[in-house]
């Protein structure tokens, strides 16, 4: 017998309304504040039923919560939670005391990032108290080709060449510093591999320069990356040595609290 039945082909019941859940915390994750239900609705291409269905259930489990004088929602307490313990499950709640140490020594801000396809992903951040410092907030997300956080954990990924040939001959600017091309890029991860941290020279964001190193797992492949935000101003190219050592020393720190079998990206 050839094929399977329609029953075997289906997805498993509850997919659907799984994914949707996913999507409304997803949407309210990435929100600036609250959303009311039809707002939800619309963004997500729901009838006004289903939304509210899908938000009361979250709500029931805490995921989300209700301000009635607005008559909106946004994430909950358990959404926190859960957060924590992954935190804890990754090893970034033992990261974080480095990332400060990290921040006192520099007086710089510090980013621990991790890669989600093709972006990179703050998930750790001690913010430089000094008063010219580039603002930024866990959750944010930028191409790899990009960053020094990028470039960090794509020299130390197995599938960096399969990366390179799926970019566009012309790689998308971002400031007027990007790299321009594939070729460009993988110049830059093999200085990389050679001296053990990566650089941004303001091709993410004008006027910051960054300076990253991989975190590795023992096969030495980039878990994460940890990164240095600094003000050009601040940041000659005789500070660059300087700071390059000091976030690799951190990274390996980093990386004994990694579980090796686990993959902190997707």
């Amino acid at each position: 017998m050839t094929g399977g039945s329609v029953e075997d082909n289906q997805a498993p019941p509850g997919t659907q309304a799984i994914g949707r859940a996913l999507s409304v915390l997803k949407l309210l994750a990435d929100a600036d504040g609250e959303l009311p239900v039809a707002r939800i609705a619309a963004s997500l291409g729901l009838s006004s039923g289903t939304a509210n269905r899908v938000v009361r259930a979250l709500q029931a489990g805490g995921l989300v919560a209700h301000n009635p004088r607005t008559d909106s929602f946004y994430l909950g307490t358990g959404t926190i939670l859960l957060g924590q313990s992954a935190q804890r499950g990754f090893g970034l709640d033992r990261a974080l005391p480095v990332l400060e140490q990290l921040g006192a020594e520099t007086e710089e801000s510090v980013n621990l990032t991790v890669r989600d396809g093709d972006e990179s992903v703050v998930m750790l951040r001690v913010q430089s108290t000094l008063p010219l410092r580039f603002e930024q907030h866990t959750g944010a997300r930028f191409p790899l080709y990009a960053t020094a956080s990028g470039k960090a954990i794509l020299a130390y990924s197995p599938d960096a060449e399969r990366y390179l040939e799926a970019l566009p001959d012309d790689l998308p600017p971002l400031t007027e510093r990007t790299l321009a091309t594939p070729g460009q890029l993988a110049d830059q991860l093999a200085q990389v591999r050679r001296r053990g941290y990566s650089l941004d020279e303001e091709e993410n964001v004008a006027g910051v320069r960054c300076v990253g190193a991989p975190v590795l797992d023992s096969d030495q492949r980039a878990q994460a990356a940890l990164v240095l935000q600094v003000p050009t101003v601040r940041m000659p190219p005789a500070r660059v040595r300087e700071l390059g050592a000091l976030v690799i020393t951190a990274a390996k720190e980093i990386a004994q609290f990694v579980p090796i079998d686990r993959f902190l990206s997707r």
